[in-house]
């Protein structure tokens, strides 16, 4: 169970806090629901106590998980050759589910892997969306859990991504 004013993470959202537990009478059934609020657009929802789990609420990935999201971003990708053999709609369906679970490590996957492939050739427009909303994800949790600005994170996010690119004979600063 939450606290109130505990960061949560809800897939596909973010980063929220929960600013409530209310009960509410559905049919003869009293049941107790987290009102939450969306951190990035104030949009309040109410997800039913027992279905925390399913939905995938959960705490903030802790302080000492972080390095773990940045080796993430690190690793070579093509070990994981999917973005390259599968077809942009197999790819887009593959990432929207990474996307919409729980594991902010699985949404790391996606930003790498859209990267690299940024690199390679032009995403479509819903690879870019997706690539905006993965680096997003995990730039907000991790600057909540840092407290630290989302500039900063960003700035660290784009060092891996240049580390990475970077060729001996030159550096390559636009992907």
């Amino acid at each position: 169970m939450f606290n109130l004013n505990e960061f949560v993470f809800y897939p596909g959202y973010g980063v929220c806090t929960v600013e409530s537990i209310s009960k509410k009478t559905i049919g003869s059934a009293e049941m107790s629901f987290y009102n939450i609020r969306v951190l990035e657009n104030n949009a309040k929802i109410m997800i039913p106590v027992k279905n925390e789990a399913e939905v995938g609420l959960r705490l903030l990935i802790k302080e000492n998980e972080i390095q773990k999201v940045f080796d993430v971003l690190e690793e070579k990708s093509e070990k994981k050759s999917f973005a390259k053999k599968e077809s942009w709609n197999k790819r887009f369906n593959g990432y929207n589910i990474k996307l919409c679970s729980s594991c902010l490590f699985e949404v790391a996957e996606v930003l790498r892997d859209l990267y690299t492939l940024k690199c390679e050739k032009e995403l479509s427009f819903a690879e870019k969306k997706m690539f905006e909303k993965a680096k997003h994800l995990i730039i907000k949790e991790i600057s909540t859990v840092m407290n630290m600005s989302e500039t900063f994170v960003e700035e660290k996010i784009k060092k891996i991504f240049i580390k990475k690119t970077e060729t001996p004979q030159s550096l390559k600063l636009d992907a």
